[in-house]
């Protein structure tokens, strides 16, 4: 594990319709030393975004009501447009048509089930940025 990220935690929220996924994630999270925010739906995940400020939200893409997508635009709107890093996850690949018109608004994209050395790099480069 990167030093960096050891040392520099940062605020994730984890936003899956999958509650054993979500969960897990968030424990593993919490073991890598960052905090960690768990939502359900996109639109527990915006309230959660309103009080938590997460710097990093991982963001299922097929959500029912919400998706993805959709709490991206939102969460670009409350938290501007370098105000977090939005990671669109999905067990699909990144052609998936729910991203359509939403691609944009993410940052990175990540398949499920994770790889987690590509999981903890990407977290590292985004505490590393957050140390500038």
């Amino acid at each position: 594990m990167d030093d960096l990220t050891l040392h520099l935690p940062l605020r994730v929220l984890v936003v899956d319709d999958n509650r054993d996924a979500a969960d897990s994630l968030s424990v593993l999270l919490q073991l890598w030393g960052h905090e960690a925010r768990v939502a359900y739906d996109g639109a527990d995940g915006l309230r959660a975004a309103r009080e938590f400020r997460p710097q990093v939200a991982l963001l299922d893409v097929r959500m029912p009501r919400m998706h993805g997508g959709q709490l991206a635009q939102a969460l670009r709107q409350l938290l501007g447009p370098e105000g977090v890093v939005l990671v669109a996850t999905s067990a699909t690949d990144p052609e998936d048509a729910r991203l359509s018109s939403y691609a944009h608004l993410f940052d990175h994209y990540l398949v499920k089930p994770y790889n987690l050395a590509r999981l903890e790099a990407l977290l590292a480069g985004c505490a590393a940025q957050a140390a500038r």
